[in-house]
């Protein structure tokens, strides 16, 4: 296997930097130079963005391995929010006001991602950048910081929703809040669960009442209210007007902005009664909030609330994909830098093959992951433009949310088990990572309902199975000659799934019990054979065949696992120094 050549797009190659040359910690790596793999997704899928914004992403790699990976440490032990039941009118000192507050590097750290347009360049530019920027901003924050990451994440699909769906006076008021740049955005938010529902928000409680010709009024409560505290917020709402019929077609979609007046000085009607404390991302304040007549403005009404929230949490999970892909790259990089100066008994970690083992196979998870995540940031922004792409979007969103999310909370629990006694003390980043990829298992829906909502997709539509396996098809008759074995593997597979549906279609009345089934082996079979599709394009364009020798290691840990070592373990080990 040669080494990566230079690529007029790509830039010097980073993988000749051999392991022994990394430093002793994490920090002050360049989240962006250092990955030759990210380089090479957006070579492909979006060259243009990499040829316009390459210099301000290695900016921003810079800037997420150094001040925000500080602050993260800072505020998960030193300074995580807090709240204060504070009195509102000192002639009734008996009526008190939940009050959030986060530490100013916090915040400083959230402002900053607008700053550097990570957002606005979506929407504001004369040339509008594709939205893959926020997504591959999210996979650079996530490196270090979700508690960050996870109010983008939610402000990025508030801006969406607001753009493409909001009545235009609406928009014309409130989407530039969201965009600003100059250090006084207003972050953006996705209230829909409730305490007795859950996921469930067809079961939205929460009633709101037209006041006026223009604005309308909240009753009820949120359950989780994350990025609740900061200065200035804005967020989407699902409630039931009254009237309106029950369930999901009863729900209409509102805005309810943090303050009701233009200048942003009058607090709108709302209390924050609790601060979660939770196992991870500590840094990120999650409340339970009352709604009593607060104050907001509908974008869609019955009949359609629902519908548009689903786009919105569909940008949410691709963000949770990226940060996943982004958490697995850390854990990698933090096991490298471990293994590569601890040396017990005379010899450093990563020399021994068992140590090697375990970093081949977080490799391989890493770049199956991305190559989904990625997948679906592009598919993302393919659906802006045309909707006829939706379909397929949907299914592979749903995808990558479930399984990245899995590989995530894998990747850091085998970087913390690396370094050992230490990696489990809150000294070393390990620890946090670990706690913090918790959170993209169960953050915009856990496994069980990914795999309904999955489910659903497969039974009302077979159109869309059928796509499925069309696109796996695809792939297979694109790959190379030498590419033979991976064709025949991807065909079984393709085999495979369509047996199952088949079988699924005569017996329906099981889809509850196997839906998990289902989705797990979709994920697996989509992330092997996009990780066949990448290898053959870097074959091609980069005379370089690891990406092929980690989709036949992919293969042999996910389809074909055996006791004992797998053969596709010593070519990697070979060219050990060029994985990362």
């Amino acid at each position: 296997m040669t080494t990566a050549k230079k690529d007029i797009t790509l830039g010097e190659s980073k993988r000749d930097i051999c392991s022994s040359l990394l430093p002793k910690r994490t920090r002050g790596l360049n989240f962006f130079s250092i990955d030759y793999n990210l380089q090479r997704l957006l070579t492909r899928y979006n060259p243009v963005l990499i040829q316009n914004e390459g210099k301000f992403l290695e900016d921003f790699g810079k800037f997420c391995s150094t001040e925000l990976d500080e602050q993260a440490e800072y505020t998960d032990r030193i300074h995580p929010p807090v709240l204060r039941q504070e009195v509102v009118d000192f002639i009734r000192p008996d009526e008190r006001r939940g009050n959030v507050y986060l530490n100013e590097r916090y915040k400083d750290a959230q402002q900053e991602l607008y700053r550097r347009e990570l957002l606005a360049k979506c929407f504001t530019s004369e040339k509008k950048e594709s939205h893959m920027l926020p997504f591959v901003g999210q996979y650079l924050i996530s490196h270090s910081d979700v508690s960050t990451g996870c109010p983008f994440a939610m402000t990025h699909p508030v801006a969406y929703i607001l753009a493409h769906y909001a009545p235009k006076v609406l928009r014309e008021k409130y989407l530039p809040e969201l965009l600003r740049t100059d250090g006084a955005t207003a972050i953006g938010g996705t209230w829909a669960t409730e305490k007795h529902s859950g996921s469930d928000i067809g079961n939205t409680i929460t009633t709101v009442t037209k006041h006026s010709y223009d604005y309308y009024r909240l009753y009820g409560h949120n359950w989780f209210t994350s990025a609740i505290g900061f200065k200035k917020f804005l967020t989407i709402k699902t409630a039931r007007p009254d009237g309106a019929p029950g369930g999901s077609k009863g729900l209409g979609l509102y805005l309810v902005p943090s303050h009701i007046d233009d200048d942003w000085s009058v607090p709108n009607e709302y209390n924050v009664t609790h601060l979660k404390e939770k196992l991870g991302t500590r840094g990120l304040p999650t409340g339970e909030v009352t709604l009593d007549g607060t104050l907001c403005y509908e974008i869609v009404p019955a009949g359609q609330g629902l519908k548009v929230m689903m786009e919105a949490l569909s940008c949410s999970r691709v963000h949770n994909a990226m940060g996943s892909a982004g958490i697995m790259h850390r854990a990698l990089l933090e096991s490298l830098c471990w293994t590569s100066h601890r040396a017990p008994f005379g010899k450093r970690l990563i020399e021994r093959p068992m140590i090697q083992k375990r970093l081949v196979d977080i490799t391989t998870e890493w770049m199956a992951g991305s190559a989904l995540a990625f997948q679906a940031a592009h598919c993302f922004d393919e659906a802006v433009h045309d909707t006829s792409k939706k379909p397929w979007a949907r299914i592979v969103t749903a995808l990558a949310k479930f399984k990245t999310a899995e590989q995530a909370v894998w990747c850091a629990d085998k970087a913390l088990n690396l370094v050992g006694g230490n990696g489990y003390t809150e000294e070393y980043p390990t620890a946090r990572q670990y706690r913090d990829a918790m959170v993209t298992k169960v953050w915009e829906g856990p496994e069980q309902i990914q795999a309904l909502e999955l489910m659903c997709v497969i039974i009302s539509s077979p159109k869309d199975t059928q796509l499925f396996m069309d696109k796996l098809m695809e792939i297979a008759q694109k790959l190379p000659d030498t590419m033979a074995r991976e064709k025949d593997n991807i065909r079984a597979l393709n085999e495979k799934i369509h047996t199952q549906f088949q079988i699924l279609a005569v017996n329906r009345a099981s889809a509850s019990e196997t839906a998990d089934d289902f989705l797990k082996d979709m994920a697996d079979i989509l992330a092997y054979v996009l990780l066949c599709d990448e290898a053959a394009w870097e074959i091609t364009r980069c005379n370089d065949q690891q990406k092929l020798l980690v989709a036949k290691h992919y293969y042999e840990r996910t389809f074909n696992r055996c006791i004992g070592l797998a053969p596709t373990y010593e070519p990697l080990r070979k060219h050990f120094n060029f994985i990362r």
